[in-house]
């Protein structure tokens, strides 16, 4: 879904408008005027787990508008206008990571509903969590350098650990990483 005024403009992603339910309200924006007059949309997070219960850390790029050069989930990014948000995590895992995947392998988790501070307005966000479990070779994956420039797998339990304490480096501990946490708990103790 993208719209340009003729064939030289560049492409604008579109993002469907939603409710605070997280219904659609039938309008979509670029991207700029959902964070710019704080509008309801849906984001997808997708947390790598390999076999030794470690999770796939990305390093932010040092020029995103939010939480940049900090060490984030796996991969995440803005669930597009028509798309589903299992769509979505399939295209930005191949996008950022060079993954591919397909949508059985994707596991839902959970949906989180957030607001954050951003410029004059709030960023206002449903966020769609899934985990894959794969074993990504972090020495030899191309990344997506405009999103991430680095990444890394960490322990669960002691990432838990570091976010809890909030490290300068990460982004601040928040109601996923509780939910995300307490699954793995649950699975792996």
């Amino acid at each position: 879904m993208f719209m340009g005024d003729n064939m030289s403009d560049v492409m604008t992603e579109l993002l469907d408008i939603l409710n605070e339910d997280g219904t659609k309200t039938g309008e979509c924006a670029t991207k700029a005027e959902i964070y710019k007059h704080g509008y309801w949309h849906r984001t997808v997070h997708i947390w790598v787990i390999n076999d030794q219960q470690e999770l796939l850390m990305q390093k932010r790029n040092p020029f995103k508008k939010t939480f940049a050069n900090l060490w984030a989930i796996s991969a995440a990014g803005h669930v597009l206008s028509g798309e589903s948000s299992l769509e979505s995590g399939i295209r930005e895992l191949k996008e950022e990571l060079d993954i591919t995947t397909s949508p059985e392998n994707l596991e839902y988790l959970f949906t989180v509903k957030r607001e954050q501070p951003y410029k004059d307005s709030s960023l206002r966000v449903i966020d769609d969590v899934y985990l894959l479990h794969y074993n990504v070779d972090v020495e030899h994956t191309k990344l997506q350098v405009e999103e991430l420039t680095d990444i890394k797998y960490v322990y669960y339990q002691y990432l838990e650990s570091i976010l809890k304490n909030n490290d300068k480096d990460y982004v601040p501990y928040t109601e996923e990483h509780e939910k995300l946490f307490e699954i793995l708990r649950d699975r792996y103790s």
